[in-house]
């Protein structure tokens, strides 16, 4: 089965280690919601709010990497013509740092093209 096109997308924007790119995925009022957005940007409630703030996010993230994978596992999807969403299942790869992979799940949800809302699960 194919991946959405949307997945792809954000697949590639976090892999690019790109705030702009990463930024132009959401929607004006999209949301994330993280631990690493508590770790990273001290926000207790995990939630980031637009592409502004998923830009600084974004930024904070990649002062740290040299590169970043995303080893995609499973998606679960179900997608209309202009909107979708996603469970994405992956492993991921900081610095080539295979033996400290992460398993995480993200639940994508997006409307024309942008992320409306993402909720990580890091495992």
């Amino acid at each position: 089965m194919p991946l959405p096109m949307m997945v792809l997308k954000w697949q590639s924007a976090w892999q690019s280690l790109d705030p702009e790119t990463v930024a132009a995925l959401y929607a004006p009022d999209g949301t994330h919601m993280s631990d690493g957005v508590v770790k990273r940007m001290g926000k207790s409630d995990g939630t980031l709010c637009g592409p502004d703030e998923l830009r600084a996010y974004a930024l904070a993230s990649v002062a740290r990497l040299q590169s970043f994978r995303i080893d995609i596992l499973d998606v679960i999807s179900q997608t209309g013509t202009a909107s979708g969403r996603a469970a994405v299942e992956y492993w991921r790869v900081v610095n080539g740092d295979e033996a400290g992979r992460t398993r995480v799940v993200e639940i994508l949800e997006w409307s024309d093209d942008r992320i409306s809302a993402c909720r990580v699960f890091h495992f």
